[in-house]
């Protein structure tokens, strides 16, 4: 059983994995919790054998219990113990762009088109300042295809779990498996796309400058709050920082354009009043219960 994370960089990890060690079932939480409810647990108790690919759960003890688990990630996390391997560069120090370039350097899987995937999809652009940006390069040689394309990729691929898509999450797997072209052409993803550029543009509109950083407060049931901060950072050149008001809780987001800026300390405070939050050193994202965003943003705003 592979549990991965629903972006592109989890559905390219979890492709990877089953390249190197065959055919397994997949699984995703449900989309927006960076946890597994009791629903989850109870499905996976089924199994005894569990890869967590790109998520840093904060209840695999309870997995530990019916399973042997093995994790392979890059966010920001401790050590879990009970697990048969935490591989995670983190752990030693280490900051990597994406969970495809950990499996490649643990496993020396080849750096091919779905490890680019994964370091596009969570780096965007940025990924032209960085050292693996060479990999990409040879990638675009080797696909004769170039960046604009592979960001509408990573862009498709991201659209079903942003639709709340779970099953078409999982599909895209073995859609991706079947090359660059399929996913191009995938007539679903490319509908998703369009709904969903029309929701972003309607905030994206709403969001308000304010010296340091750019603040917007959304009400979406989609899942965009975060490709809308990557937008607002990566083209206003500033923090972003959304607040998405849902019907049964708030979703927190916040996100620089660059590594310079170091959310930890953000993550921490998070965690300590009780949120569900997790991310790297330039992103972070929160679960908090309904109305508490605002509150959260006072808080933190001054920290920015």
């Amino acid at each position: 059983m592979i549990l991965h994370h629903w972006d592109t960089d989890g559905i390219c990890s979890a492709a990877i994995y089953i390249k190197i060690y065959g055919e397994t079932e997949l699984f995703t939480p449900k989309i927006g919790n960076f946890y597994l409810d009791e629903e989850d647990l109870k499905y996976l108790k089924n199994h005894k054998n569990i890869i967590i690919l790109d998520m840093n759960l904060p209840d695999v003890e309870k997995l530990c219990k019916f399973s042997d688990v093995r994790i392979y990630d890059h966010h920001k996390t401790e050590k879990v113990k009970c697990a048969e391997e935490h591989y995670n560069p983190y752990l030693w120090g280490k900051q990597y762009p994406s969970c495809t370039l950990v499996l490649m350097e643990r496993f020396r899987y080849p750096p091919d088109y779905l490890v680019s995937l994964g370091i596009i999809g969570d780096m965007g652009p940025g990924a032209k300042d960085i050292k693996e940006w060479e990999i990409i390069e040879k990638v675009m040689k080797n696909e004769n295809i170039n960046f604009e394309n592979l960001q509408r990729i990573v862009e498709l691929l991201d659209s079903s779990y942003k639709l709340n898509k779970r099953k078409e999450v999982v599909d895209n797997v073995h859609l991706v498996m079947q090359g660059l072209k399929n996913v191009l052409e995938e007539d679903k993803l490319i509908e998703n796309l369009e709904i969903i550029r029309r929701e972003i543009n309607k905030w994206l509109s709403r969001s308000e400058d304010k010296g340091n950083y750019i603040f917007l407060r959304m009400k979406s049931p989609y899942q965009i709050i975060s490709t809308i901060a990557r937008e607002i950072a990566w083209k206003r050149k500033k923090i972003a920082i959304v607040i998405n008001e849902k019907e049964d809780r708030d979703e927190f987001y916040i996100r620089s354009p660059s590594v310079d800026f170091n959310v930890y300390p953000l993550i921490d405070i998070a965690r300590k009043r009780g949120y569900k939050a997790g991310g790297k050193r330039e992103v972070m994202g929160a679960i908090l219960p309904k109305g508490e965003g605002e509150k959260f943003f006072r808080e933190i705003k001054n920290k920015v």
